[in-house]
């Protein structure tokens, strides 16, 4: 693409050399990557875990139990649409919902022009469609920031550099499989602006691009605050485009892509517009924690090697980012030329530009502004910590902008101060001396080898500094999310717990009623489960199912996305804002369980109960038992003092500790959680289950926890 401002031949030369041999480089990557049919996904949790195929785990790395948006969410609903022949409404559902959502789905309607890393879904086996689209984010990512930073000034060394080091940072890996079309299509939505091309074909691209970026992955927060730093890029690189005709233009071309992408999500945001979650939230500014701030410039100090966080709050909600690149500047910045910088108009409009917008952004991340401050650019749906990624990248292209025009200055005093920064920062906020993970002392090494090339080639600073940030940040970053063949995903033998999950289906109306399998992991499956991830609120259904619930109650519980969470409780219960818990009861057909007012003793003792909960009303047991034959086979006969006052009601619970963890290795699907009605008092009944294997016949005897007594036994002859 040929930019504005290309500058000498030379530097236009290196940049197509630099073009040509990332392109090259991506092209044998990428045939790497799909020929393994690759992806960044941690659906191997559920693979591994959780239905049993103990070698389709990710080929390198593991899987990161936290992205559940997208093992549970993303993936299950994209195997849904798959199962369900691409069409808007999944008739594979129990629940017959909509499709088309805030996740990007590759629905086989016009929106589908607007979803190019889908395209390839229905030509070929889904795993290679699905390791493309991860793939093209990836090279989309990588090859439109390296651009944008080009049209910033960038040589090709610093801005692949850059680019790379964006890529590698907390916020971008830490949300990735999941959001990462939000970050990848950015650039593009601008980058046409920057060709030498008529304003009309300029409108035309950001129109499309515009509404890819929209309906690949829609969600306001992040897209909302991006828009601003499009916005205040293209003030600050483009002045004309603000003159009355261009802005006209780009007005209409912005309220088109506007338009397309809500007629698409229509029936979606008309649902969710009155819900209680997400629903029209409002946020004030402010309440972004000093430690996420630290991490902007030492950007691994709020989490170890293994990516656990130390500072309370879970992995991607303290994602930022934070390159080094950003101290190594502040660090070695040739402040000294200042007023070079202040007679040049043109770098002097950008530097303030990028300065105004990020301060304004700044302070909505941390004053405490009422939300009508940030109304007019529509902040109060924004919450400040998800400004995150938009107001790093403002930082980051301020920051470059700024190095651009005043140089670096390496010497060896600002290298002891860099030094000083890292291991101070490092004592200071993330040293235990119990543990020895020292990996923010990585960069270091990085840093030495830049200073001394910048010594030797004072020319390559800049570069330097921008390739030693990205090399540290592979190393930190690029652990997190796994190579994970989606073969497996798409391409699943029949095994022992899809076999009896078929079954279990089957003997209930085609309905799966187990807990364990989260999201809409059943459904990817092919079930009409009732475990789901309900994006739009089901109300109609539910109504129908709970006809007496007082009406402010269930609007309370149901009106919401949510988690639907099967389990043994009488009542339906929210159980967080995006999960609600329902009863198996209405759903469950039968359920193998029993009461056995005088149990055999049995000299066998094994399975377990692990856990015995006495609530109002009832005795809430979890636990697993050592059954061998099939799923219909697995029964429970209960003894219990004082006696019940009404049918126990039984889950089946998926326990992937189970095939490894037991000297059996007994089926993930021998895990129970059983409720059992009683006038519960102050004092724990006793309990005696046995587990009976009618295919063998054989009773076992179930470990009690400490807490529960056992009933009385008859004495063994």
């Amino acid at each position: 693409m040929p930019f504005m401002n290309g500058g000498s031949r030379h530097k236009l030369d290196a940049w197509r050399f630099a073009n040509l041999l990332a392109a090259a480089v991506l092209v044998i990557m990428g045939m790497v990557y799909l020929g393994k049919t690759w992806s960044p996904s941690s659906y191997g949790h559920v693979l591994v875990n959780l239905l049993g195929y103990a070698d389709s785990g990710p080929d390198v790395g593991g899987v990161q139990p936290i992205r559940s948006d997208e093992y549970a969410v993303v993936t299950p609903l994209t195997q849904a649409t798959i199962n369900n022949g691409f069409e808007r409404i999944n008739r594979t559902s129990l629940y017959g919902e909509d499709l088309r959502i805030n996740y990007g789905l590759p629905i086989k309607d016009w929106g589908l022009i607007f979803k190019p890393t889908m395209w390839l879904y229905g030509w070929t086996n889904p795993a290679y469609a699905y390791s493309l689209h991860w793939f093209a984010l990836s090279a989309l990512f990588i090859f439109g920031y390296a651009w944008l930073f080009r049209w910033l000034g960038a040589a090709p060394v610093v801005g692949f550099a850059l680019a790379g080091g964006l890529y590698f940072t907390g916020f971008v890996q830490f949300w990735w499989n999941e959001k990462g079309p939000l970050f990848a299509l950015f650039p593009w939505v601008i980058l046409p602006f920057a060709a030498r091309i008529p304003l009309v074909w300029k409108a035309a691209l950001f129109y499309w691009v515009a509404v890819a970026w929209l309906l690949t992955n829609f969600y306001p927060p992040v897209q909302v605050s991006l828009a601003f730093v499009g916005l205040v890029i293209l003030l600050a690189r483009e002045p004309g485009l603000f003159k009355p005709l261009p802005m006209a233009v780009l007005a209409f071309a912005a309220a088109l892509a506007t338009g397309t992408a809500a007629l698409y999500l229509w029936d979606y945001l008309h649902a969710t517009a009155t819900t209680l979650y997400p629903g029209g939230r409002n946020f004030s500014g402010g309440v972004v924690p000093f430690r996420y701030w630290l991490s902007w410039l030492l950007p691994v100090v709020n989490f170890d090697r293994f990516y656990n966080s130390i500072v309370g709050a879970n992995i991607c909600e303290i994602g930022t980012v934070g390159l080094y690149y950003s101290l190594l500047i502040v660090c070695f910045l040739d402040f000294t030329r200042w007023r070079q910088l202040w007679f040049d108009i043109g770098q002097r409009r950008v530097v303030a530009v990028l300065g105004i917008g990020l301060v304004m952004m700044l302070a909505w991340m941390a004053l405490p502004l009422p939300s009508w401050v940030g109304a007019p650019l529509l902040w109060n749906h924004v919450q400040p910590a998800r400004m995150q990624y938009a107001g790093g990248l403002l930082l980051v292209c301020f920051l470059f902008v700024l190095a651009h025009s005043l140089g670096l200055r390496v010497s060896s005093t600002r290298l002891a101060i860099f030094c000083a920064a890292i291991v101070l920062g490092f004592l200071a906020w993330k040293y235990d001396p119990a543990k020895s993970h020292f990996e923010d002392l990585i960069i270091l090494i990085f840093t030495a080898v830049a200073f001394a090339v910048a010594k030797h080639r004072p020319g390559a600073a800049h570069a330097s500094v921008a390739v030693a940030s990205l090399l540290a940040g592979v190393l930190l970053f690029g652990r997190f999310n796994p190579l994970q063949s989606a073969w497996p995903i798409f391409n699943r033998p029949p095994n022992a717990v899809t076999k009896a999950l078929d079954q279990l289906a089957a003997s209930n109306d085609g309905i799966l009623v187990v807990t364990g399998l989260p999201g809409a992991v059943g459904n990817g499956l092919g079930y009409r489960s009732l475990s789901h991830l309900t994006a739009v609120p089901q109300l109609e259904f539910w109504r129908k199912w709970f006809p007496d619930m007082p009406p402010a109650e269930f609007d309370a519980i149901f009106n919401r996305y949510s988690h639907v969470i099967p389990n043994g409780e009488s009542q339906p219960r929210l159980l967080s804002p995006d999960s609600v818990g329902v009863p198996i009861g209405p759903f469950q057909r039968t359920a193998p369980v029993r009461y056995a007012p005088s149990p055999t003793q049995s000299r066998d003792v094994d399975g377990h109960i692990d856990g015995a909960v006495l609530e109002p009303g009832r005795l809430v047991v979890s636990g697993w038992g050592p059954w061998t034959g099939p799923l219909e086979a697995h029964e429970l006969e209960i003894s219990i003092t004082p006696p019940a006052n009404g049918a126990p009601t039984r889950t089946l619970v998926i326990r992937h500790d189970l095939p490894s963890g037991t000297r059996q290795r007994v089926s993930a699907l021998n895990g129970f959680s059983l409720s059992i009605p009683l006038n519960a008092g102050p004092i724990m009944p006793a309990l005696c289950l046995v587990a009976r294997d009618a295919s063998t016949g054989k009773r076992t005897l179930l470990h009690n926890p400490a807490n529960l007594p056992y009933c009385r036994l008859p004495r063994l002859p």
